[in-house]
């Protein structure tokens, strides 16, 4: 079983990487860390904790960073709506999140070394901001694995992936840390394009998972809808079963760069980058065949 601390932005599709973490019986997920990115941080924050609590889990969730290292937070609300979960509302949990993420990462890392993957599925500013204060997770942690990037063209600028636009600088303080790092980005992840009526077996699943899956499912078309998308993809969850699953994808070993100039947040090869396992290619219908069983 892999043990996991999951960074995300919930967001519609890192709620569905959540609902992935839980039902794997594979995956042992530890808690949450929370970053400001789809939305902002008070509604990130409070849409992990209402969504544990939609699931019946108690987990730790704790608040992490409001805005990137040096810029702007840049949100993505016209994909998740105003508050990130698009058209749904969920009951509100009673709980708090607590503060000090890193502490926790090095409580986690510590208790478990060489155990603990860090799968980081919004903007890096929490990831690096702990790599800079606890410096001893870099000899503690397994691994880091984050959701974004790509080498074939971007979905927020012609260059550059959403999450690492948000946050270039954090996501090249990721890079150079020295741990194993993995990049799952859209060469992957858009392998894995679904429409309504590719979704429309999980259906039959009458689990707490499916529903609420399908549930964000329905959001989703709706939404994006408005701005012309007929289907919906993975990104985060396909980042989470990543630290497990690695024989559904295709793996090569890269030396990337972020730029934080002018094609700000573009993920390229560059002899003076950093290594790094790229997922760049990704089993569509593995996939399809692994949510009907893990949401049963």
């Amino acid at each position: 079983m892999q043990k996991i601390i999951l960074d995300c932005d919930p967001g519609m599709d890192d709620a569905l990487a959540i609902i992935n973490a839980v039902a794997d019986r594979n995956i042992e997920l530890l808690g949450l860390s929370i970053v400001a990115g789809n939305v902002a941080l008070h509604h990130t924050r409070r849409n992990a904790l209402d969504i544990l609590h939609h699931l019946g889990i108690d987990l730790p969730v704790y608040e992490g960073a409001h805005k990137p290292l040096k810029r702007e937070l840049h949100i993505a609300e016209e994909f998740h709506g105003a508050e990130g979960m698009g058209d749904l509302t969920l009951k509100n949990s009673s709980r708090n999140a607590h503060r000090n993420f890193g502490e926790f990462y090095l409580e986690c890392a510590r208790k478990y070394p060489h155990e603990v993957t860090l799968v980081a599925v919004g903007p890096l500013t929490n990831v690096a901001i702990a790599l800079r204060e606890y410096p001893e997770l870099k000899d503690l942690l397994k691994e880091i694995i984050f959701m974004g990037g790509s080498l074939s063209g971007g979905n927020v600028t012609p260059h550059a992936e959403f999450n690492i636009f948000v946050d270039p600088e954090a996501a090249n303080i990721v890079l150079e840390s020295g741990l194993p790092v993995t990049m799952i980005g859209l060469d992957a992840t858009l392998k894995a394009k679904f429409s309504r009526e590719e979704l429309d077996e999980l259906r039959s699943n009458e689990s707490l998972y499916s529903k609420f899956s399908m549930e964000i499912f329905d959001s989703m078309f709706r939404v994006r809808k408005a701005i012309g998308m007929d289907s919906v993809v993975f990104h985060d969850s396909i980042g989470v079963i990543s630290s497990v699953y690695g024989g559904a994808f295709t793996f090569e070993n890269k030396r990337i760069l972020v730029d934080e100039g002018d094609r700000r947040g573009e993920t390229r090869e560059d002899e003076k980058g950093f290594p790094v396992e790229v997922a760049m290619d990704f089993d569509r219908e593995w996939f399809k065949r692994y949510l009907l069983e893990v949401l049963k």
